[in-house]
């Protein structure tokens, strides 16, 4: 017994118990790191850590999984976990605390498109004498002495479940229309993310000497809002003259299903912290604000992606006459790498 101790106890220290493994799989949920959240979770719900989780933790499993997978654009997936959670718990519902409602309406529709049956006997009847339990197996031989397994250190990351960095880069061609002029320009743009904090550039150039550019840092706290913040420019020439506008934006993005996880919508609104143009009487006097519709086509496994949106921006200048309303129809093609 004391050896079969001794063999035990570096052999959990190496795996971990169901509820760390648990927590380390929501905390990669919380980060947005969907991959290593999806690979954690099926490892929780597959022997031998299974045989720790009673019914209400495998529930809450099989919910954050269907919420990764969701995120993952593994819809399939997303809907096959999803039965099996209405399998297990008919009554269960993943917590609108924690997940998003574009997941717990694929639930939902998960839910109904499934009928649960449930069987009950009739009052009349006599329930049939069941069998005596079979007996108990034989006690397992005695363990053999084995070199002792080397703990993992609590730091080092699971295995196949390395930190997610997603790189997108795109094309783009984006239609400006002022009140002076109408221009369409063609540029690209990309991003940078890192569990909940991301780095975006974009560029475009086109007709009327249209030149537009910004940097956007985001925090995402939740899958689905996201704020941003930083320097966005635009410069294009009129019958009288070149214009130029430079605001320091602050605003916040929510993205939401439309289609199952493969067409999704977003909306965003945006105010400016700062303002700097090149007619009287400059910087910092005046205001922007702006906002953008849009519709995204992700195509299921492949990394590609389209995207069609509509914004306005609007700014004006105090003490002048100078105001500006800009509208733009912007169509992106990109690609999405992990």
């Amino acid at each position: 017994m004391v050896l079969a101790l001794l063999v035990a106890t570096p052999l959990r220290a190496q795996t971990g118990s169901a509820s760390d493994v648990m927590a380390r799989a929501e905390r990669a949920y919380r980060d947005l790191e969907f991959d290593v959240a999806a690979s954690t979770l099926r490892r929780v719900l597959a022997p031998p850590l299974a045989a720790e989780l009673d019914d209400s933790a495998r529930a809450r499993a099989l919910a954050y999984l269907g919420a990764a997978e969701h995120y993952r654009g593994q819809s399939d997936s997303a809907i096959a976990v999803f039965r099996r959670l209405v399998e297990l718990a008919p009554e269960a519902q993943p917590d609108t605390l924690v997940f998003p409602p574009e997941v717990t309406d694929l639930y939902h529709t998960v839910r109904r498109s499934m009928t649960v049956v449930a069987v009950r006997p009739r009052p009349d009847t006599v329930p049939a004498r069941t069998p005596p339990p079979p007996p108990p197996p034989p006690p397992p031989p005695p363990p053999v002495a084995t070199a002792p397994v080397q703990a993992r250190r609590p730091a080092q990351a699971e295995a196949g479940a390395p930190v997610s960095v997603t790189v997108t880069v795109a094309g783009l061609i984006t239609n400006v229309r002022t009140g002076s002029i109408a221009a369409t320009a063609a540029g690209f743009e990309s991003s940078v993310q890192f569990r909940r904090v991301a780095l975006a550039v974009r560029y475009a150039e086109g007709g009327h000497d249209l030149v537009e550019g910004s940097v956007a840092l985001r925090f995402m706290p939740t899958s689905w809002f996201s704020l941003q913040a930083g320097p966005h420019a635009r410069h294009y020439t009129t019958l009288s003259g070149p214009e130029r506008l430079v605001t320091w934006r602050l605003g916040g993005r929510g993205d939401f299903a439309l289609v199952g996880s493969s067409v999704r919508g977003h909306a965003m609104l945006w105010r400016a912290l700062a303002l700097a143009v090149n007619v009287p009487p400059g910087s910092g006097s005046g205001s922007a604000t702006g906002g953008e519709v849009g519709v995204t086509l992700d195509l299921g496994p492949r990394p590609v992606w389209f995207a069609l949106a509509y914004g306005i921006d609007q700014a004006q200048v105090k003490a002048a006459s100078w105001r500006a309303n800009v509208n733009t129809l912007t169509l992106t093609a990109g690609i999405r790498r992990r």
